[in-house]
């Protein structure tokens, strides 16, 4: 097997990339640092220089995902106008799973977040959903929606965007149309029941 060559850093962006492939193809329970490897093009050896073993590995994965969607969610927080911060942050969260199918497989299926919802409201250690909240709470706000009734909304909000991009990483599910056009028509058509 010809070895790759890469560049200092370069190797674990690229296990980290094509071990979320592996791992939505393939499932976690047939993931291993050696299969990893044989599919990268690189010996045991090279994965075990970058992490000790398996469960290193995939705490690199679930911070970097974690880190690239939390990125993608502030992007859009200008501070201007809430309501079309949230907008904006609903399409990107969509967008965002559906230009990174591996991503949204493995950061809902497989790694270690929480998101409590009871009476009071949410409580998340995931910091894109804190963001998401953060961002709806502030909207929620400029619409003068009194804070006992926000949990409610925002779990309708969350449930929008999250159900879009769930349906768009659905194998058995196909839309043709424009994938922004809907996220935005459906989070605007919600606020019309606000008012």
């Amino acid at each position: 097997m010809e070895q790759k060559s890469y560049h200092h850093g370069s190797l674990q962006t690229e296990l980290i990339e094509e071990g979320l492939a592996l791992i939505h193809e393939e499932g976690i329970r047939n993931f291993s640092l050696r299969r990893l490897a044989k599919r990268v093009g690189v010996t045991p050896t090279a994965c075990y220089n970058h992490y000790k073993g398996i469960d290193d590995l995939l705490v690199a994965i679930q911070t970097y995902v974690t880190n690239k969607f939390s990125l993608r969610l502030r992007e859009c927080m200008t501070g201007k106008n809430p309501s079309e911060d949230m907008e904006r942050m609903g399409i990107a969260y969509v967008i965002f799973f559906l230009e990174n199918p591996t991503y949204f497989t493995f950061i809902y299926d497989n790694s270690n977040y929480e998101i409590k919802l009871d009476e009071m409201g949410f409580q998340s250690d995931f910091e894109p959903f804190k963001i998401f909240e953060e961002a709806g709470s502030k909207m929620l706000d400029e619409r003068g929606i009194p804070k006992e009734q926000q949990k409610d909304y925002l779990l309708m909000m969350w449930t929008v965007v999250h159900g879009l991009a769930a349906m768009a990483n659905m194998k058995g599910f196909h839309y043709s149309g424009d994938w922004e056009s809907l996220v935005g028509n459906m989070l605007r058509a919600q606020c019309i029941f606000w008012e």
